[in-house]
């Protein structure tokens, strides 16, 4: 395969991508639904927050693919991990996107530039491999999602361990369920007791029960240690039962399971590092009888 053959199939590449951009940009045909609901007044809730910034170009990409690409090509989206990083549907989209974009092109740039070297390049080659390539761009944004999720619960889950002592100790001080909560998530200035904090308060003006809240916050980002502190402040708010102990034994086997939690992790880490180890010692070994065989024979 020549370099120019090569250079005309990677521009047939780009070019059939391009085709089929300007082709999802056409409107998709209107469900009667959602045709009769923009015909409905929209009141729109008056919030505390300041107004939201212009959404950068990944998130302004990942919307209008949500928009104009069917549904099947996303799959369930994770809306859990997304709720937990303060992230949306549509920037996921996005790096989605720009992702597989990126590992569709590379893989025929540098097969192009392997031809300019002299080296021949067989034609299957750039075309399986930028697939193939795309393919797994394509999942990686979930993947670092998934990851980052995970730390931030563990993260969570760590300070959560502190608010509900800080929450036993103002209940033993003769403090009411909400102003145990409220004061206690004013303690701390982490991401995770911010956000305690904004719950709470924003019970304040809603009306909602606070342990409420905490509930459904707790299984909004997949945290059941969130949920089993809701039901408990539940039961002193329903019926004014002492729950001090009931707390601290809760933030007892909170850290009793961060704590197992960290020594498995330092454990396989251990393990992880026991193979290259390993792995010098038998070549150090081999370094030193090879000669004396050599010696010998």
């Amino acid at each position: 395969m020549t370099g120019l053959q090569l250079a005309m199939l990677s521009g047939a590449t780009i070019v059939g991508g391009l085709v089929l951009i300007a082709v999802g940009m056409i409107p998709a045909p209107v469900h009667l639904k959602d045709a009769i609901a923009r015909l409905q007044p929209t009141i729109h809730a008056s919030t505390h927050l300041p107004p939201e910034p212009s959404a950068d170009r990944e998130t302004r990409l990942g919307r209008w693919a949500e928009q104009h690409l069917p549904g099947m090509v996303w799959g369930t989206p994770p809306v859990k991990d997304l709720t937990l990083l303060g992230r949306t549907t549509a920037s996921l989209y996005g790096s989605k996107i720009i992702s597989a974009t990126l590992g569709l092109l590379l893989v025929p740039i540098l097969s192009v530039a392997t031809m300019m070297i002299g080296l021949p390049v067989s034609m299957p080659i750039p075309l399986l491999g930028s697939l193939g390539f795309a393919a797994l761009m394509w999942w990686l944004p979930n993947h670092e999602l998934r990851d980052k999720a995970r730390k931030a619960r563990e993260e969570f889950s760590y300070a959560l361990g502190a608010f509900v002592e800080m929450v036993a100790l103002e209940r033993l001080a003769g403090a009411t369920v909400p102003q145990a909560l409220i004061r206690a998530a004013d303690t701390g200035d982490s991401w995770v007791f911010q956000r305690l904090s904004a719950t709470l308060r924003r019970t304040q003006y809603t009306g909602q029960n606070p342990w409420d809240a905490l509930a459904d916050l707790g299984a909004s980002i997949d945290l059941p240690d969130l949920v089993d502190l809701a039901d408990i402040m539940r039961l002193g708010g329903s019926d004014g039962t002492r729950v001090y102990d009931s707390l601290r034994a809760r933030a007892a086997t909170m850290r009793n399971a961060t704590l197992n939690a960290q020594i498995s992790r330092a454990n396989a880490a251990g393990e992880r590092i026991a193979v290259p180890v390993a792995g010098l010692v038998l070549v150090l070994a081999l370094t030193l009888v090879i000669p004396a065989i050599l010696r010998m024979i």
